[in-house]
C-alpha cells in the first residue's frame, strides 16, 4: 500500500501539556542477563535490575519460551473516555517461543510494573503479540535478555490527565553510583502524543551532543505504523493505536547527511504483528512512548 497522507496525530480527552517530552539525563549500564525459568516475567526484570543496583531500566527481551502469555493488544474505546483503550485479556497457546520485546520497569503506587510489549510463536506455530499483563510466567526454559539499568532517573508510572491512560515518566533520582567504568551517557523520556519519535531523537542528540546513539528497550505506541518495503512502497498499518517496540541506530557526525536505521514491531488492534524499517517522518506517538537514547562511542 503506497502511503499517500501523513498519520495524524489522536486527539485525546484530557488537557493537552505545554511540555511534549519529559527527560531525565542519566548514564546506563548494559547487561547481558539469563531470566530464570518458573518466576514471574515482571519479578525476573525487577531481579536483574536490581542485581545492578538500580530501580529502574529499560530491557530487551532477545528470545526465550514462556509457560503463561496472559496478554491484550489496542481497542477502540466505545464510549468517548478515552482515545483508545485495551482489549479483552487474552491468554497465548503455550509454551510459546518468545521472538522478540522490550519493557519499562518501575514503580506504580509503591509497587513494581512493568510495561511489556512482545511477540511469540505460539504452541501452534502462530506469529502472536501484544502488551503483556504480569501474570505472564519464563518457562519451561529461560529467557536472554539485556537490562539497561539507570542511574539517576526512577520510572513512575500514573494517569496521564492528557490520554487518560496510564503511563510511565521519568523522575530524577539521586545517584545509585552504579558502576560507571561500564556505563554509558543515556537519556530516558516520555513522549506524548503526536511527537514525531525519531525527530525526538535527533533533538535528544543535539541537546546532549551525541554524535552517535542507539535506541534500547524503548517501549509505546504509534498512531498505527508505517513500514518501508523492498519495491519502494510503504506499509501503512491502520491505527488508531499499534503497540511498538523499536531498535536503531542515528549517526549526526555529517551534519550534512545525517544517517540512520530504525526498525520495530507493531501490534495492531486486531492482534496482528508487522514488522520492519520504519518510515521515520510517520513514526507519531499515539499515547505515550518511553525512549532509551544511548550515546555510542566508537
Amino acid at each position: 500500500m503506497t502511503l499517500t497522507r501523513r498519520i495524524q496525530p489522536l486527539k485525546h480527552p484530557g488537557v493537552v501539556a505545554a511540555e511534549r517530552r519529559t527527560s531525565v539525563v542519566t548514564r546506563s549500564i548494559a547487561r547481558g542477563v539469563t531470566l530464570p525459568a518458573g518466576a514471574k516475567l515482571l519479578d525476573a526484570m525487577v531481579d536483574a535490575l536490581e542485581d545492578l543496583g538500580a530501580t529502574s531500566g529499560q530491557v530487551e527481551l532477545l528470545d526465550g519460551s514462556l509457560s503463561r502469555v496472559s496478554y491484550c493488544f489496542p481497542a477502540l474505546c466505545e464510549d468517548g473516555s478515552t482515545a483508545v483503550t485495551y482489549s479483552s485479556t487474552h491468554e497465548a497457546t503455550v509454551p510459546a517461543k518468545l521472538i522478540a520485546g522490550s519493557a519499562t520497569v518501575g514503580y506504580r503506587d509503591g509497587k513494581r510494573l512493568a510495561h511489556c510489549h512482545a511477540t511469540w510463536f505460539d504452541s501452534n506455530g502462530d506469529v502472536r503479540g501484544g502488551h503483556l499483563w504480569w501474570e505472564t510466567v519464563i518457562g519451561p526454559g529461560p529467557v536472554h535478555a539485556i537490562v539497561h539499568a539507570l542511574d539517576e532517573a526512577e520510572l513512575i508510572c500514573d494517569i496521564d490527565p492528557e490520554s487518560r491512560l496510564p503511563v510511565f515518566t521519568p523522575h530524577p533520582c539521586p545517584s545509585r553510583k552504579l558502576e560507571k567504568a561500564n556505563s554509558v551517557r543515556a537519556v530516558i523520556s516520555r513522549l506524548a502524543p503526536g511527537v514525531e519519535v525519531a525527530a525526538a531523537v535527533r533533538e535528544i542528540m543535539r541537546e546532549q551532543g551525541f554524535q552517535q546513539a542507539s535506541i534500547a528497550g524503548s517501549v509505546g505506541s504509534l498512531v498505527g505504523a508505517a513500514f518501508h518495503r523492498r519495491d519502494n512502497t510503504v506499509a501503512v498499518v491502520d491505527g488508531p493505536a499499534t503497540e511498538v517496540t523499536f531498535t536503531g541506530e542515528f549517526d549526526l557526525r555529517d551534519p550534512n547527511a545525517p544517517a540512520s536505521w530504525f526498525s520495530g514491531m507493531a501490534i495492531d488492534r486486531f492482534g496482528a504483528v508487522h514488522t520492519g524499517e520504519l518510515v521515520e517522518e510517520e513514526t507519531i506517538v499515539a499515547c505515550a512512548m518511553e525512549l532509551l537514547v544511548e550515546e555510542v562511542i566508537r
